[in-house]
């Protein structure tokens, strides 16, 4: 039996929302599973990623609904290749997002996401061989849940 390739592809869409939302939230249970077993380079690596997930998602809803990230106008205008991983680049891409972190008197958002900034540095934590820190992927996994959830609200999900 010949399996049609075709299907397959639109099956598992890694640009489709609905499973850039779904990896949002995967990633964020590997990353606390992770930081659980003492893996804590990881843990980042993957709550970094669950946030670069949440703000394409978000992106597509921004952007009129749009069910595929490769139908915006943010990745129309070139957000792909490495900038598809660069969260200041996906940031600069949701103004309504942005300016709600901007404008938190709390001040929760804004530290949360320099946080992640500061810690999330992908290609470092991808092919480190090393151990990591507790407290600083405590406090990462931390933002990430804080900033996360926001983001999700932004899109209506919880």
């Amino acid at each position: 039996m010949k399996k049609n390739k075709t299907s397959k592809t639109r099956l598992h869409d890694t640009y489709d929302r609905s499973i850039q939302l779904g990896a949002s939230r995967r990633r964020l249970e590997d990353a606390e599973a992770l930081h659980s077993q003492k893996r804590w380079h990881g843990a980042v690596y993957l709550g970094g990623y669950a946030i670069e997930c949440s703000l394409k998602a978000l992106i597509c809803y921004d952007e009129g609904r749009k069910k595929n990230f490769k139908d915006t106008a943010t990745f129309k205008k070139g957000m792909q290749g490495a900038n598809l991983h660069n969260l200041a680049k996906l940031l600069e891409s949701l103004n309504s997002l942005e300016r709600a972190i901007q404008l938190d008197r709390t001040k929760k958002y804004q530290e949360a996401w320099n946080t992640i900034t500061q810690q999330w540095k992908n290609d470092e934590l991808r092919y480190s061989d090393k151990q990591g820190n507790e407290e600083e992927s405590q406090r990462f996994i931390e933002a990430v849940k804080l900033l996360h959830r926001f983001i999700l609200e932004q899109q209506g999900e919880s």
